[in-house]
């Protein structure tokens, strides 16, 4: 009978630790293991953790993860919703602390916390895009949205730059120039705002520090040097520069991401002072010291800063605009007048001269149809694969169909490598394409346009845009 006591004991008293172990990801737990605040990504779409009365839209949308010195956290993406991680009861279960209603708005949003205060940037839903920083409420456990100098949209879909730097307490992204295009008949009165902004957490106030690369990144971690992005590469904000990984890191990051147990991508990745752990949902987590000595810097710069402002920039655009216009026209009037009063005066010619008729209607070949002279030279600048691309696009705009993803991703041949490959190689071929068409063009509407799925509002098809069909056949027809 004592035995029995004892083991059922055992059962009781012993059951708390190993149920708290049980069911939570390795990854997860080694960071609540954690004391103080890690700024951690995550890139996993589906199901993370089991959180009751989530409706099933919301769990494969992907999460935000904050971990602080409070603890940690999960915010599925498209909610308001924010779930505590809770052990008091010997036991590792999910708890809702906040009374949050309204959702979708805000997928493809990130979310991190700054002194002891909850935060929520960019995001889209309901065919809109905003650039609404919120704040959570601990009192009334609702979202409050802070004052901000200006809109800068922002999501992760779109490209998925965004640095916090919790010293200066600021956040930087790549702004969106046009988030409600697809809503609107003409997006011409539109205030483009694109390049590298920069927030001050604060004072809400947004500048503008320049102009970013046409590419995208996939962020894995805050190292003490600068962002880990793509597995191999660190972005330093602070000296504008980007550092390369020594081969032994390249080598051992690409072991672990590129391994049979491994899922990509990684429900969590984030570095703890030099070290840098990811891992996936079931497995061990894997960790990876990194020094500086391994960064290598390749002397390319991240950014085109803005050229200090001049006397001009302190006058108001349209002021400026109107006088420019105004002393123009007085010159070109001034111009036309000295060129009339100048023009001899035709001379009289005899009645009895025969009139060559072929000399009075003749007109220059030239003036009935100007003739359009168009560089060659393009063609030689658009790769092999970047005619493909173009080719394939125009067929598709021809018969006035839509290209997906997927079928961009089969043209360009990178169907079967990762979500962040096939994202990046789409970007830097579209953007390729129109900024080297942009020479002919000197348009400020891209040949290859895109527009939102009507079955995924937050996917884009691809298209080549109505008023550059016609060069575009030309480029495919003299290839």
């Amino acid at each position: 009978m004592l035995k029995k006591c004892s083991f059922l004991l055992l059962l009781i008293f012993g059951y708390g630790p190993f149920s708290l172990g049980q069911g939570m990801p390795p990854i997860l737990k080694k960071l609540s293991s954690h004391k103080g605040p890690v700024l951690v990504y995550s890139q996993h779409q589906q199901a993370l953790v089991d959180l009751s009365g989530l409706p099933l839209i919301f769990t494969i949308s992907g999460y935000n993860l904050i971990k602080d010195a409070s603890g940690l956290y999960v915010l599925p993406q498209g909610t308001g919703r924010i779930y505590k991680m809770d052990t008091s009861q010997r036991s590792y279960r999910w708890q809702r602390i906040d009374s949050t209603f309204f959702t979708g708005y805000n997928f493809s949003s990130i979310a991190f916390g700054l002194d002891s205060v909850f935060y929520s940037f960019g995001g889209n839903g309901f065919w809109n895009t905003n650039g609404t920083l919120r704040n959570f409420n601990f009192f009334s456990k609702q979202w409050d949205a802070t004052m901000l100098s200006e809109n800068i949209y922002w999501h992760k879909a779109a490209d998925g730059f965004f640095l916090l730097d919790t010293a200066s307490k600021t956040l930087s992204i790549k702004a969106i120039s046009a988030p409600s295009h697809d809503v609107l008949k003409s997006s011409k009165d539109e205030k483009i705002k694109e390049g590298l902004y920069r927030l001050n957490i604060k004072t809400g106030d947004w500048t503008k520090m320049g102009n970013m690369r046409d590419t995208s990144h996939s962020i894995m971690a805050t190292l003490p040097w600068g962002l880990l992005v793509d597995n191999f590469g660190v972005l330093d904000l602070a000296t504008n520069r980007y550092f390369t990984l020594s081969k032994r890191l390249k080598s051992k990051i690409l072991g672990i991401v590129s391994s049979s147990r491994y899922i990509y991508p990684a429900i969590a990745s984030f570095a703890i002072d030099s070290v840098f752990y990811i891992g996936n949902q079931f497995d061990p987590y894997d960790s990876v010291v990194i020094s500086r000595a391994d960064l290598t810097d390749t002397g390319i710069p991240i950014y085109t800063p803005l050229k200090p402002a001049g006397l001009l920039d302190n006058i108001k655009t349209e002021s400026f605009l109107l006088v420019t216009l105004g002393f123009l026209s007085s010159f070109l009037g001034l111009l036309l007048y000295k060129a009339k009063k100048a023009q001899p005066t035709p001379a009289v010619e005899s009645l009895s001269t025969p009139i060559n008729s072929t000399k009075a209607v003749a007109t220059p070949e030239s003036e009935k149809h100007p003739t359009s002279f168009r560089s060659t030279r393009i063609l030689e600048l658009l790769e092999e694969r970047e005619r493909s691309l173009l080719e394939f696009l125009f067929s598709h705009s021809e018969d006035e169909r839509l290209t997906t993803i997927e079928e961009i991703n089969k043209v360009v041949g990178v169907q079967n490598r990762s979500v962040e490959i096939q994202k990046r190689m789409r970007s830097d071929l579209i953007g390729s394409i129109n900024q080297k068409l942009s020479i002919v063009t000197r348009d400020k509407q891209p040949v290859v346009d895109k527009q939102r799925s009507e079955f995924d509002k937050r996917s884009f098809e691809y298209f080549i845009h109505p008023t550059h069909m016609e060069l575009v056949e030309k480029i495919i027809r003299k290839k």
